[in-house]
């Protein structure tokens, strides 16, 4: 796949998996840490006007003068911006306009591309490219936080679903020596990918599968939850003050765990890898298992 090819299918794709929203779900903040999905799809659009057009294309035009202060996100080198918190006080440029944004940047682009443009161009499209796949990726979490979080647990059609444990875990013992991490060869990588280098590692144990829903609903049956001696302070004085005693999205509905997700509220698989947890529950579960 070219690179313009691969630029029109990441494009397309984002504006695919957002066609099930309603236009209310585009602008909606429940927290600080979630960004709405209309910023998203602005936002990986000003990434390619800031570090490709208005860097390579002589005379652009820029689509609208306020768009970078609105969307730039932690682009401190690109000039001011909204505070991340107050993302979703942003009733404008409405969703219309959001998409209309998308169209005028894409249209650019896909002409810039076909103007034979320079390495150094090529490899800010690519980096862009890959930007917005992992804005794409945040999107599911983000949305799945909004509609989690409303009363009625809406759904929205999606092909988002986790592969289900196929076997019973084993532990793999590596042994202790030196390793090589970091990225090899010539293909794209992020900056903390590199670079390629030796680390010496102790002898350790890790399990050949992730843990299942079955065995995490066995830590919190065992009272996991309640016994602080398996949790960091930190972590503990976490759950305590926030009335953690599941996993995000996870009820109890008279004596059955259920769960939400993108496809609706449904009983726990137990054979599906166990989801949605903090640091602190995980090393909790690795402290009583």
């Amino acid at each position: 796949m070219t690179i313009k090819e691969q630029f029109h299918y990441t494009r397309n794709r984002f504006v695919e998996i957002c066609k099930p929203l309603k236009t209310e779900d585009y602008s909606v903040q429940p927290a600080v840490f979630v960004s709405p999905p209309k910023w998203h799809l602005a936002h990986s659009t000003w990434f390619f006007e800031q570090f490709v057009l208005c860097k390579f294309v002589k005379n652009y035009q820029v689509f609208d003068e306020d768009f970078a202060y609105l969307f730039n996100s932690y682009y401190n080198n690109a000039g001011k911006r909204v505070l991340r918190p107050n993302r979703g006080l942003m009733t404008r440029p409405s969703v219309k306009d959001v998409y209309k944004y998308r169209d005028y940047v894409d249209l650019k682009m896909l002409a810039f591309l076909n103007d034979n443009p320079s390495q150094e161009a090529l490899d800010s499209v690519e980096l862009g490219i890959n930007h917005e796949q992992q804005h794409q990726e945040l999107f599911y979490y983000d949305i799945t936080y909004i509609l989690g979080n409303q009363p009625t647990f809406p759904t929205i059609a999606n092909k988002i679903e986790l592969d289900a444990i196929s076997s019973t875990s084993e532990f793999i013992k590596i042994p202790e020596g030196l390793y090589n991490i970091g990225h090899k060869g010539d293909q794209f990588c992020y900056d903390n990918e590199l670079g390629n280098h030796k680390v010496f590692l102790q002898e350790f144990e890790i399990s050949n599968q992730l843990v299942s829903n079955r065995e995490y609903l066995e830590f919190i049956e065992a009272g996991g939850y309640q016994d602080f001696n398996l949790w960091h302070a930190e972590g503990w004085d976490f759950i305590q003050e926030n009335n953690i005693n599941a996993p995000l999205y996870w009820y109890e509905e008279e004596g059955v765990w259920h769960q939400y997700t993108l496809n609706g509220f449904v009983p726990i698989d137990e054979n599906k890898p166990v989801a949605h947890i903090s640091f602190y529950e995980a090393f909790a579960y690795a402290e009583w298992k």
